[in-house]
């Protein structure tokens, strides 16, 4: 059972309960989701500037250069207070860490490694093989993120725009391997600018910052600076047609870990189509001369996104 539900004391309990409480308010802040109409959508709720709130769950499959694999659904959206000041939230509603290709796994020996450059991954330092199941895996719910955008409205243009904001991820997850056990926050800057290749699309670069504010003695620091960059290229017309509404969204994820001193970049193609209530798409991913042990080897994700008129 989850750490919300276990006796291994009161420490537990709090935090159990503290997580508890963070779920349940990500579920209330998903569905007052659907109250706002405060600006005019982007057609396929890609573009960063579109503060309108919308619904965006999403499903993705991950494997590591350390022979980890991650399975995970995500309710995903966005709430825009106004026009210029919106939050997502990214909850894991269900999460399954595959240890069972570890090779230190099969010998009982040592804890699970590190899983992902991302906040909330899991793994570095806690727990020890010992305590996964005896098929290599663990399932519950993991980290919840949540990111404010604001939009300056001395530095929104014609066709660019300045946005700032910051990130922090809570330690919300009912298995220590699902999760980070630490508090992080991530002060975020991000450019986009119209532009025209193909179509006209749009390139948006959102850089953070991640450090931990508070954190389990048994985890390491985090200090890295992570970006993702993305280049939106509608391909056809939106359109009835089966072909009609087809966009190409590619993301460049660098990230540079301070404390290993160690760059790992992923990009990923995101083809989507545009639909009268949102928008469909598949996004295969790949580890670019990843070598770590925690750098990602591919993922495959699928989602969908809503929005609320």
């Amino acid at each position: 059972m989850g750490t919300f539900f276990n006796s291994s004391g009161q420490k537990k309990h709090l935090m159990g309960t503290a997580r508890l409480r963070s779920v349940c308010c990500a579920s209330a802040m998903a569905l007052l989701a659907s109250g706002s109409t405060l600006a005019e959508e982007d057609a396929t709720g890609t573009d960063p500037r579109g503060f309108t709130s919308k619904f965006m769950p999403y499903y993705i499959h991950t494997e590591l250069e350390n022979d980890v694999e991650v399975d995970q659904l995500n309710l995903f959206g966005m709430y825009a207070f106004n026009p210029d000041f919106a939050m997502t939230y990214d909850l894991p509603v269900w999460k399954e860490v595959d240890v069972s290709g570890v090779s230190a796994f099969k010998s009982a020996s040592g804890s699970v490694p590190p899983i992902g450059p991302n906040p909330g991954g899991g793994g570095g330092g806690a727990p020890p093989f010992s305590k996964i199941p005896s098929d290599g895996t663990q399932d519950g719910i993991g980290d919840l993120g949540l990111r404010f955008f604001y939009k300056p409205e001395a530095v929104q243009f014609e066709t660019s725009s300045h946005m700032v904001g910051f990130e922090v991820t809570l330690p919300t997850a009912t298995e220590d391997v699902l999760g980070g056990d630490a508090w992080i926050l991530s002060p975020m800057y991000v450019y986009v600018r119209d532009i025209k290749l193909l179509s006209p699309g749009f390139v948006a670069l959102m850089n953070f910052y991640d450090f931990d504010v508070e954190k389990d003695d048994d985890r390491s620091y985090t200090s890295r600076y992570r970006g993702r960059w993305f280049l939106m290229q509608p391909l056809s017309r939106p359109g009835p047609g089966l072909l009609d509404g087809i966009y190409l969204l590619s993301e460049l994820q660098p990230v540079y870990d301070f404390r290993e001193s160690d760059f790992s970049l992923w990009m990923a193609p995101e083809l989507g189509k545009m639909l009268p209530w949102g928008a469909i798409y598949l996004k295969p991913g790949f580890g670019i001369d990843n070598d770590e042990d925690s750098h990602r080897d591919w993922t495959f994700e699928v989602g969908a996104r809503y929005f609320f008129k």
